[in-house]
C-alpha cells in the first residue's frame, strides 16, 4: 500500500451514540492534516442534523453515497454489528480504507470477507476496538509484560450492566446483534488475549433468552494462568480487571477498558483520559507510513478473537440471523 501524503479525509457510516462520540473525540487527533468530511446515513435528514451538530461538510443519504463520495479518504463504520462485514467491504471496494467498530464481524467467516477485500483493494482495515490503544491499559499490560508484578498467575476481568429488559433494545435483540459476549464480554476476552494469547482450554456457563446470551462466565487456563472472564446484561458487575502475579497485583479500575487510574500493590498511578482518538492516531500513523494493518491490533488477532467467540457462542446455543445458513 502506498504512504498517504497530503490530507486524510474521514467519512462516518452511521450517526448513532458511537458515532457521535468518534466525531466529538476527533478534535483531539493529533495529526493536524486530518478531518471529518462526511457522514452518511440510511436517512438523509439524520445525515444532515449529524452533519450539522458536528461541522462536517457533506452528509449522504445511503451508505452507498457514502462510499461514492471521491473526497472520502477513511470510513469509520459504526453501524450495528450485523451490518459490519457488508459495509466495510462495500468501502474496501470503493477505495476507502475501513476503522470498523467493534466486534469487527460477527464471526470469524465474516472477518475473513473484510480482510480479502482490504488485501484485494489493497487497503487499511482495523477493528477499533479503542481499548488496546487507551493509556490506562496499555500501561497495565506493558507493566505486566515487563514482569512488574512476577509472573502472571489470575486474571479475574468482569463486563457486567443492568440492561433494561426490552426485547427491542440492542443488546436484547438477536437481529440486531444483542448479546452480552460481542458487546461487552469482547473486552474481557480481548484483554486476556493481550496479555497471554490463546488459552490451553476453556469452559463456559451462561445464560441465553430471546435467542441471546444474557450471562456469559469464561473459565480459561494457560500454562501458569487461570483466568474467570464474565459478562452480563441482567445486573451490574464490577466492571473492574485483576491482574494477580507472583509478586504483585494491578488492578484496572472501573471501567477497565477506559480507566485512568491503575492501582499496583497499593498505589496509584494515573494516565491520560480514554478517547476514541487515540486509535485515531494510530491509523492514521499507519496509513502514513503505507502499512495495511496496525501492529498494535492486527487483523489476524481480531480474528483469532473472533473465532475463540464463534466457539464460545456455539456452546452457549447463539447464531445470529446474518450469519446465514
Amino acid at each position: 500500500m502506498a504512504r498517504h501524503d497530503g490530507p486524510i479525509r474521514w467519512g462516518i457510516a452511521a450517526t448513532g451514540q458511537i458515532a457521535n462520540q468518534f466525531a466529538t473525540a476527533f478534535a483531539k487527533v493529533a495529526d493536524v492534516d486530518a478531518s471529518l468530511a462526511a457522514v452518511g446515513s440510511r436517512r438523509r435528514e439524520t445525515a444532515e442534523a449529524f452533519a450539522t451538530e458536528h461541522g462536517i461538510d457533506r452528509a449522504h443519504g445511503s451508505y452507498g453515497e457514502l462510499a461514492g463520495d471521491d473526497e472520502v479518504d477513511i470510513v469509520y463504520v459504526a453501524s450495528l454489528q450485523p451490518g459490519h462485514a457488508d459495509d466495510a467491504v462495500r468501502f474496501l471496494d470503493a477505495g476507502k480504507h475501513v476503522l470498523v467498530e467493534k466486534p469487527m464481524a460477527l464471526s470469524a467467516a465474516q472477518l475473513d470477507r473484510i480482510t480479502a477485500a482490504a488485501r484485494a483493494n489493497d487497503r487499511f482495515a482495523m477493528e477499533a476496538m479503542w481499548m488496546r490503544f487507551n493509556p490506562g491499559p496499555v500501561a497495565a499490560v506493558e507493566a505486566v509484560t515487563q514482569g512488574a508484578i512476577g509472573s502472571l498467575i489470575r486474571l479475574d476481568i468482569d463486563f457486567s450492566l443492568a440492561v433494561p429488559d426490552d426485547s427491542d433494545h440492542r443488546l436484547r435483540s438477536l437481529e440486531k446483534g444483542g448479546g452480552g459476549l460481542l458487546d461487552l464480554g469482547i473486552y474481557p476476552v480481548t484483554l486476556a488475549w493481550w496479555l497471554l494469547g490463546q488459552p490451553g482450554s476453556w469452559t463456559v456457563e451462561g445464560e441465553v433468552a430471546g435467542g441471546v446470551d444474557t450471562r456469559c462466565v469464561i473459565d480459561a487456563t494457560w500454562a501458569d494462568t487461570t483466568a474467570t472472564l464474565s459478562c452480563g446484561l441482567d445486573g451490574a458487575g464490577p466492571i473492574t480487571a485483576r491482574l494477580t502475579g507472583t509478586d504483585g497485583e494491578i488492578e484496572l479500575t472501573a471501567p477497565f477498558f477506559a480507566t485512568s487510574v491503575i492501582r499496583r500493590s497499593g498505589s496509584d498511578g494515573e494516565f491520560p483520559a480514554a478517547s476514541l482518538h487515540w486509535q485515531v492516531d494510530e491509523v492514521h500513523r499507519c496509513v502514513r507510513a503505507g502499512e495495511r494493518e496496525s501492529s498494535r491490533n492486527p487483523l489476524a488477532t481480531t480474528r483469532a478473537i473472533l473465532a475463540w467467540c464463534d466457539e464460545i457462542r456455539a456452546e452457549l446455543g447463539v447464531r445470529y440471523p446474518a450469519e446465514g445458513s
